[in-house]
């Protein structure tokens, strides 16, 4: 829109008016037209430009007019309140026009056709053109006789009429009309003739997207030519091109309307119903998938993404027949708009789909751009299934285009390069296709057994400090650390980001949150000191308004929004003690309307109901209810109070569900859910430490509740009759997090932490549970420790804070060995077949048994080679060390901090240099705030990371006489080639965590959000590509190879 029409409409400066006919035709699942979306934001920068929009007022297209930025600048005018006789004039204009062309051909006919006949048809109009245009279509025909036709027509009988759902007069009718085309057209009864008519009919009618009479042909099996010929016979009623490959499709809506419709298309000859061809297109579909589909039908090269072909559109196009790219992505709809039965012959078909052509299928998906359509169609059909014996199936397929979304989507190759070899080993699609998979590394170790418990797990660059559910359930919305106000609106199945609206910002400090208008048409982001509220239009991403707020001088930093029903205003909510302020704004202008104070603690989020909006306060036991309107200028008033229990404390997590008067809240070690409205408890949980619990959430209906606790996941309980019973423990990948919310309708659940979001279901067997452990983790801190010995293919693994050490045997990727040391390990290293553990004041140094065989495969610490004591600073018991071990295994580097004097507080932080076989300090110099530690491939240098991402780095310098060590610091952004991570000797490499690469830049595995840790978590040694990442249950351990 931008650079087609509005630039170049700018630049030239004309007047103009551009015409939008039938935008009622136009396909639009937005609530609110996307055109007239789109047109809001820009019509106002092209005021010498008008846009004439006609259309039948579906609600969609009503609403688009009432978006904010459109509003005031459209008039609306209804055809209908056009005076009738100027219409009948219209058409009786029209008529005369079009008939003089076949009477031209005739030669004979002159007065034609009569005054009475012109008369009879402009009754029969009744105002509608779409008549008139069907009328000359059919008489106007060429190789027939117009006057005969016209004769033939005006003899037929009439009915009601309708267009749409609107009845008009007796004797002017479309029905009567389309039912002489059809008549005309296919003469007398013919059972099996009939049948072919009404499949092809029923494939124009019932198809998502228009459908060519070729590609017709070629999904029902009938000939190309014959369908052609009998889609011309109703030519009047179509749009059908000479070139059968254009696809066909009804001149007007009315005809698809009366056609489908038995009370109105009562010759059962020509009547569509859904119910019966839907099945039939959906067989059509999946018979030709089942036929045609091969493995890399666009012939792609190796390990390319798909925005790399420079020709993909042409390969698309000359080895995907458009019948097949149909079928790809609509087969499934003919499941949800049809009703369809499973019978047996759609059963076999769609099992032999799945088990044989899943990976065809999204290969195709893939290169159309339309991965989304897998996600749907398997959801869909997992819920038409129910019962059945395929269903699980389904749902394996469903969790593989989950889990690899984002490399299906992105590259067609790698379907088999890194979807299919990190799929979970007891997967039903690993063993159907595993002998398709072409890997280009091996995983050593890590792969996991099963599916995790979440869906969709996703990976951001930087923290995420708020998120929010759309009220369509269509859309999350997030903001994370930026530097200016930005929010990303992710799709609510895939957490596959969508847009990202931005609005610079100066400097950004403080807290943000964000809001959802009540209609989903708006997004709010709000924050920031000063206080700033940013309003995007989804549809377009376009700015709605940015608007500056003072913040009341009573009231604290926590602060809300609600947007009014319509979406142009918002009431914002200033909590203070003892007063709060609710501010009134009109968004679209950005101008302030009123300002309300009135004594009271607010409770919760203020929120909209109806034309007005409340709030509840809490006071002596009681919880108050207030409202206002948003166009009142009066005070708010009391709706009601509630009693609350005695040991009730806002001071701790708590959650007011304002419309069924649901209190969630912790007190005396338990989870507690009180009914304020029937004074009674719903629920009284005790069996975790409430502590813990670091946020609670309700589904909108309050079927769900659920709420979050640090380090064991997520427990969702659902609505009984005695209250609430637990139906789900969840497990979060980071094992902490910040925030549970239930979606709208109770059906889903994301929760937030760090840059990590992840989503669940609730409400069906999509999910499957997950053998993955909970892990209890630091922040910032790596959950494991490893040394690599690559050249024996070997790998020492211990947990943070563990006191065992497995050794793994990389070529099987079982362990060999498991080493008890009898201290909580800080740091292991490997060269060869010798260990070193560091510990609590000890470094173990051990000897592998030789030879694969081991006979004692768990050793005890005492039979180690050597044990030395690590003259380091003393520590509380439970606090480990940033520590690391040269890759030669003879030096240990670790931070610690310490006081300058016993009677000083301030502590410092310092980078020591120890030696491993005397344990004696060799350097050290002073750090910042550190969180780990390393050494360079060579073991030369000492990097660190800070808690904020910082890294520093010191050369080790020995002196050649003396033998002293000493710690040159190096110069920021001076390292070893590739920065920090450096590069590993092999010339692997990982870039964005996304991608690992080989030396040559080939994309050899795409890393699942789960497997993608920080920089500092990944231990690059030869061949070997080592994740320590805190959203792995384990470590995963990848042998690069081609």
């Amino acid at each position: 829109m931008d650079k087609l029409i509005v630039r170049p409409l700018k630049q030239s400066g004309i007047s103009t008016v551009i015409a939008i006919d039938a935008l009622d035709e136009c396909k639009d699942e937005e609530p609110a037209s996307a055109i007239l979306s789109v047109l809001g934001r820009f019509v106002s920068q092209i005021p010498k430009v008008k846009f004439f929009v006609t259309g039948r007022p579906e609600p969609w297209i009503r609403e688009g007019f009432r978006l904010p930025l459109l509003a005031e600048a459209t008039d609306v005018f209804v055809l209908h309140n056009v005076e009738p006789n100027l219409v009948n004039d219209d058409i009786r204009l029209f008529f005369k026009r079009s008939f003089l062309e076949p009477a031209r051909r005739q030669r004979e006919l002159d007065d034609w056709p009569t005054t009475e006949q012109l008369d009879l048809l402009c009754e029969r109009a009744a105002g509608l053109f779409v008549y008139a245009a069907a009328t000359i279509g059919f008489v106007g025909r060429r190789n027939n006789d117009p006057k005969e036709q016209l004769d033939r027509l005006l003899r037929s009988p009439e009915s009601s009429a309708h267009e749409g759902k609107t009845k008009l007069k007796a004797n002017t009718t479309l029905d009567s009309l389309y039912m002489s085309i059809l008549q005309e057209a296919f003469g007398d009864n013919d059972l099996e003739d009939d049948h072919k008519t009404r499949s092809i009919f029923g494939a124009v009618i019932l198809a998502a997207n228009p459908l060519s009479p070729s590609a017709i042909a070629t999904l029902l099996g009938f000939g190309a030519k014959e369908v052609f010929l009998r889609l011309s016979s109703i030519h009047s009623l179509l749009i059908l091109q000479d070139d059968i490959s254009q696809p066909v499709r009804s001149f007007h809506k009315s005809f698809p309307d009366f056609i489908v419709d038995k009370t109105r298309c009562t010759n059962e000859r020509f009547h569509i119903s859904p119910p019966s061809h839907h099945p039939e297109l959906l067989a059509g579909c999946l018979k030709l998938m089942n036929q045609m589909f091969e493995k890399n039908m666009c012939n792609l090269p190796d390990a390319i993404i798909n925005r790399e072909v420079d020709d993909l559109y042409e390969r698309t196009e000359r080895h995907l027949d458009p019948a097949l790219r149909y079928a790809c992505k609509s087969w499934h709809k003919h499941l949800t708009d049809g009703r369809t039965i499973l019978t047996p012959t759609i059963a076999s078909a769609l099992c032999r789909f799945l088990e044989k052509k899943l990976l065809f299928w999204l290969e195709v998906l893939s290169v159309l751009g339309a991965a989304r359509e897998a996600v749907n169609a398997l959801e869909v059909t997992a819920k038409w299934l129910e019962a059945s014996p395929t269903l699980d199936l389904v749902i394996d397929c469903f969790r593989f285009v989950m889990g690899f979304f984002g490399i299906i989507s992105t590259s067609c190759p790698h379907i088999y390069h890194s979807a299919l070899p990190l799929c979970p080993r007891e997967s039903i699609v690993r063993s159907l296709y595993e002998p398709h998979t072409r890997p280009l590394t091996r995983v050593a170790h890590g792969l996991p057994n099963s599916w995790e418990s979440s869906i969709a797990t996703m990976k951001f660059p930087s923290w995420i400090n708020a998120a929010v559910w759309s009220p369509c359930r269509r859309f999350i919305a997030i903001s994370r650390d930026t530097r200016s106000a930005v929010a990303e609106i992710l799709d609510a199945v895939t957490l596959e980001r969508i847009t990202t609206l931005d609005y610079s910002l100066d400097e950004l400090r403080g807290t943000r949150r964000l809001a959802f208008s009540q209609n989903a048409r708006l997004l709010t982001w709000y924050g920031g000191d000063p206080r700033k509220f940013i309003s995007w239009d989804l549809q377009t991403g376009g700015l709605v308004s940015a608007i500056t707020i003072e913040q009341p001088a009573h009231t604290v930093d926590h602060l809300s929004v609600t947007h009014s029903a319509c979406g142009t205003m918002v009431a914002v909510l200033f909590h203070g003690d003892p007063t709060f302020t609710i501010s009134i704004y009109n968004v679209p202008f950005g101008t302030r309307i009123y300002s309300h104070s009135a004594e009271g603690r607010p409770l919760n989020e203020i929120w909209t109901h109806g034309e007005s909006h409340r709030l509840t306060t809490m006071d002596s036991g009681f919880i108050t209810t207030w409202e206002v309107g948003f166009a009142s200028p009066h005070t708010p008033t009391r709706v009601e109070s509630l009693p609350i229990p005695d040991n009730f404390n806002p001071s701790r997590v708590y959650q007011f569900h304002p419309t069924l008067s649901r209190l969630a809240y912790v007190a005396e070690g338990s989870i507690i859910v009180w009914d304020a409205q029937d004074s009674k408890f719903l629920l009284k949980s005790t069996d975790v430490n409430c502590d813990m619990v670091t946020s609670t959430s309700f589904s909108s209906d309050g079927r769900f509740f659920a709420y979050g606790i640090r380090g064991l996941g997520i427990h969702l309980w659902k609505e009984s009759p005695t209250g609430y019973t637990l139906r789900r423990e969840l497990i979060f990948n980071t094992g902490v997090f910040n925030k549970v919310l239930v979606s709208p309708n109770g059906e889903s659940i994301i929760a937030f932490c760090g840059s990590v979001i992840q989503l669940w279901r609730t409400t069906d067997s999509i999910t499957s549970p997950s053998d993955i452990p909970t892990l209890t983790v630091q922040r910032n801190r790596r959950p494991f420790i490893l040394g690599l010995s690559p050249v024996e293919a070997l790998a020492a693994v211990a947990q943070t804070k563990d006191e065992t050490v497995t050794v793994l045997d990389l070529n099987s990727g079982v362990p060999r060995l498991t080493i008890d040391t009898g201290m909580r390990v800080s740091a292991v290293g490997m060269a060869g077949s010798v260990v070193v553990v560091v510990g609590h004041g000890k470094i173990v140094t051990w000897n592998l048994p030789t030879g694969s065989e081991v006979l004692n495969p768990r050793a005890n610490i005492n039979d180690n080679v050597l044990t030395t004591t690590l003259n380091c600073l003393p520590s509380p018991a439970d606090e480990l060390r940033p520590t690391s071990v040269s890759p030669d295994l003879r030096r240990i580097a670790m931070i610690e901090w310490y006081k300058d004097g016993d009677d000083n507080d301030d502590y410092h932080n310092s980078l020591h240099l120890y030696d491993v076989v005397t344990g004696q300090l060799l350097a050290s110099d002073r750090v910042g705030v550190e969180v780990d530690v390393f050494f360079s491939p060579d073991g030369r240098e000492v990097w660190s990371v800070s808690d904020r991402n910082d890294i520093s780095g010191w050369k080790i310098i020995e002196d050649s006489g003396s033998g002293i060590i000493r710690l040159e610091c190096l110069e920021p952004g001076i390292g070893l080639p590739g920065g920090f991570p450096w590069q590993s000797s092999h010339g692997y490499e990982v870039t964005n965590g996304e991608w690992v690469l080989s030396p040559n830049g080939k994309r050899l595995l795409w890393l699942p959000h789960s497997w993608r840790p920080y920089e500092w978590e990944r231990v690059k040694i030869g061949r070997f590509l080592a994740l320590l990442g805190w959203t792995l249950p384990e470590p995963v351990i990848l042998e690069l190879e081609e």
